[in-house]
């Protein structure tokens, strides 16, 4: 498996590039993918955490599904309303992607 670009560090992706390299292969680790959530989403999601004082590791919100289902509760319970439609519209694109991380198997 090829890890995905967006996953490697900005400077050793460059110096992979430079240097014509192959990119590195993950080993299987078999981890489901919670969801097809963007990166983009996923980082507006942790600035509006850390301004409530909650962390997360975006990430982490690609393969956890637990941690990403305990992370969008705490979200919807912040008192930010920006945060808990942000959380809701994650949550709503994990489901709707087929992976229901409410229910963990």
């Amino acid at each position: 498996m090829i890890i995905p670009l967006h996953l490697i560090p900005a400077q050793t992706r460059l110096s992979l590039e430079s240097e014509g390299a192959a990119l590195p292969e993950l080993p299987d680790l078999g981890l489901t993918i919670a969801g097809p959530v963007p990166t983009q989403l996923l980082q507006a999601f942790q600035v509006l955490m850390q301004q409530q004082g909650l962390s997360l590791q975006p990430t982490r919100m690609l393969y956890d599904r637990l941690y990403a289902f305990e992370r969008l509760a705490d979200a919807y319970a912040s008192d930010s309303g920006a945060l808990q439609d942000l959380a809701l519209q994650l949550f709503e694109r994990y489901q709707t992607g087929g992976e229901w991380i409410g229910l963990l198997h």
